[in-house]
């Protein structure tokens, strides 16, 4: 997915479109065949509410975020959609575009059309997404951006042409696109004979990528949007650099298109930004050095096998990786290069789909701090380049797309971030997997036909029996509390996923050569991360990517209705976990549901480190909550703390506001229901017309095939 411009030379012109049409090739067929094979769906979820008299009605979420909540429980994102900053002077707005062209503006744009995702991106990150009126088609399939920008109207692309009159009727104050390939010249020149000004791009280096974030903040009036993204992206790129210097002894290495390999074609990444990016992370790139002045040459392998470069690196759409491991490791002839032998050839996940790292735009450094790491990963340790994703698309995109969402790849294996933190290498298609803990996320992701063994628990859970009755015949070795060794190798497991509750256990696994994946989850935030997880590790990112966009409709339907609560109004909460004494503290999930649902933890200020905690009666008393919740499995009944003189003098009791959760799986999907539950409990006046039970039967149908209703 390469575009590149003309240069103002004619002669470099002619090279230059006729390169970028074959390398614009790969872009358009990926986005082609994810449009025909995905149909990503950009709308928001519908819920449906019931009127006091039964009519069924919809009611649309009233928040357009496609991917996790912005809640305020762990996030630190920063707004987006900041006022201009910059003041125009008496003369207007002047600059000068990738094509020297000269663009003259009475003010800051306020109405934009964009064609590329990138430049999205860009304009997103600096906050100026709100100025987007129209985008190019394939924008709407770029996941690392909001709906309310993938849903503007799509116009058109520089590979099959624009609506001109539909851009003309979006009255834009400037169309920002790339140009040099596909049909970007005579687009521009129509636009420009409907007196629309062109804002032309293109990006041959990373300083290149800097320069363009500053134009479009000088253009929509975010300059300080876009320093302050300048400055993140130039710290990153000089530490990158400054560590690279170091490296006396410098690997050979190419960068081949994984998109040219399965069409039969090696492709490579030469006098591009793409290629120079090798030369950034410290390697010699052979396609620079035998092509300097191209910028995607093709070679025969016999040329390749000639050069025996010690590094490989391979692009690749993230839904296309396990084709591309799969292509090299059934072909032979690759079998006999120095980098295949030494388990050096790498993919670099690329483009909009969550996971990949390297594009045009902001996430070009994380693409080449991922580089990096992989070709040397002692000498660039201290860089973090999942941590340093999390960061720049919590902090500029507005979005938490946490590591877990980030693997890295080589033929031998893929390496995630667990639950704990910890990086766990596992082979790079995983098909038999052995969960102890979060099976009916797996129910929800589809994946349940690569579990081989499964814990003893999910045989007698309620939501298991019903929507994957073939639970029952999973052989189970245990659970993460016991486990029977030798049963487990016996089904021949490439990952254990399980509660870390007992180290020695997690650890006799991981003797026998059997990755661990450990689960724990203290945030609602942690659940978006294991979704993410294990969509990275069974390759169903795009269903995780589903499940979080629905979780997060009902989160912001939620949040949308207590916004407006005063924190001094809002309701006190104690929940109650296996005896009426065991409380929930300041820190874990269910803490987080309280806070979302929009009241107040009385336990929290009190323990603000502790998930349970044992309390006397009378500190419950000094709480005094206005509802009392209880855990779902707890043995108990609200009839029994409603009945017991002691508890009389308690708000919730005397007001008869206790309640038992209904069945809801706190470490999974169905988490966001009962957040949704815990709302309606606490405020049924904002809840009038809305019926529980008719969204928890929409969303269960839609996550794992069975109506909530047919749990009872």
């Amino acid at each position: 997915m390469t575009r590149r411009a003309i240069s103002k030379l004619l002669a470099a012109v002619i090279v230059i479109i006729v390169v970028v049409g074959v390398a614009s090739g790969a872009y358009y067929f990926y986005y082609s065949a994810k449009t025909k094979s995905t149909g990503k769906p950009t709308s928001k979820a519908t819920v449906p509410a019931t009127t006091p008299s039964t009519t069924t009605t919809h009611i649309t979420s009233l928040v357009t975020s496609t991917k996790a909540s912005s809640h305020t429980i762990t996030t630190t994102t920063t707004a987006t959609t900041a006022s201009p900053t910059t003041t125009p002077s008496q003369g207007g707005i002047i600059v000068t575009d990738f094509r020297g062209e000269k663009i003259v503006l009475k003010h800051p744009a306020k109405r934009v059309v964009v064609i590329e995702p990138y430049w999205a991106e860009v304009l997103q990150a600096i906050g100026a997404g709100n100025t987007i009126v129209g985008v190019g088609k394939y924008v709407k399939y770029d996941e690392y951006l909001p709906a309310y920008i993938r849903s503007k109207p799509a116009v058109g692309s520089v590979f099959s042409g624009v609506n001109i009159e539909e851009i003309v009727a979006l009255k834009p104050d400037v169309v920002i696109m790339d140009i040099g390939y596909g049909k970007s010249q005579y687009i521009a020149s129509k636009l420009q004979q409907e007196g629309i000004q062109v804002i032309g791009m293109f990006v041959h280096s990373f300083k290149d990528e800097l320069r363009a974030i500053k134009l479009l903040g000088e253009v929509t009036g975010r300059t300080a949007g876009a320093e302050n993204l300048i400055k993140f992206l130039s710290s990153h790129y000089d530490k990158l650099l400054n560590t690279a210097r170091t490296i006396k002894t410098r690997l050979t290495a190419v960068m081949i298109s994984g998109y040219s390999l399965l069409s039969g074609k090696i492709s490579l990444f030469s006098n591009t930004s793409w290629g120079h990016a090798l030369v950034d992370a410290g390697l010699i790139n052979l396609a620079l050095k035998h092509f300097p002045k191209q910028d995607w040459p093709k070679i025969d392998f016999e040329t390749l096998v000639k050069w025996d470069p010690d590094v490989i690196f391979i692009t690749s759409s993230v839904r296309s990786i396990p084709k591309v491991i799969e292509l090299l490791n059934s072909s032979p002839k690759w079998h006999v290069l120095k980098a295949y032998k030494a388990g050096r050839v790498y993919i670099v996940p690329c483009w909009a789909s969550i996971g990949g790292v390297l594009d045009w735009g902001p996430r070009d450094i994380i693409g080449r701090e991922y580089i990096a790491s992989l070709a040397y990963p002692s000498k660039f340790s201290a860089i973090n380049w999942r941590q340093d994703a999390e960061y720049l698309l919590s902090h500029f995109y507005g979005e938490f797309i946490p590591v877990q969402a980030f693997a890295s790849y080589s033929i031998r294996w893929m390496e995630v971030v667990d639950l704990t933190g910890e990086a766990v290498k596992l082979p790079p298609i995983v098909s038999r997997a052995v969960d102890m803990i979060s099976y009916t996320t797996l129910v929800a992701l589809h994946v349940m036909n690569k579990v081989v063994g499964i814990s003893r628990f999910a045989k007698t859970n309620p939501l298991m029996l019903k929507a994957y009755p073939n639970v029952t015949k999973i052989p189970s070795p245990g659970s993460s509390f016991s486990m029977n060794i030798e049963e487990l190798l016996a089904l021949r497991p490439q990952v254990v996923i399980m509660w870390p509750f007992k180290s020695s256990l997690v650890k006799e696994i991981e003797d026998k050569g059997i990755p661990v994946v450990k689960v724990w989850c203290y945030s609602y935030h942690d659940i978006e991360r294991l979704i993410w997880l294990f969509g990275t590790i069974f390759n169903a990112k795009e269903r995780a990517y589903e499940l979080i966009s629905s979780m997060s409709d009902i989160i912001s339907l939620v949040e949308s209705k207590t916004a407006n609560i005063p924190q001094s109004e809002r309701v006190k909460v104690l929940y109650l976990w296996s005896k009426p004494t065991m409380v929930q503290g300041g820190r874990g999930d269910v803490n987080d549901f309280i806070n979302l649902a929009g009241g107040v933890n009385v336990a929290a200020a009190d323990y603000p480190n502790r998930d349970y905690v044992s309390v006397n009666l009378e500190k419950i008393i000094s709480w005094n909550p206005q509802v009392i919740i209880i855990w779902y499995y707890a043995r108990y009944t609200p009839e029994d703390i409603l009945k017991n003189p002691a508890w009389k003098a308690i708000a919730a009791v005397k007001a008869g506001r206790v309640f038992k959760e209904p069945f809801c799986e706190h470490w999974g999907v169905s988490a966001s229901i009962l957040v949704l539950w815990m709302s309606m409990k606490l405020y049924p006046n904002l809840w009038k017309g809305y019926n529980f039970t008719s969204i928890a039967d929409k969303y269960f149908k839609e996550w794992y095939g069975i109506s909530y209703s047919g749990l009872k």
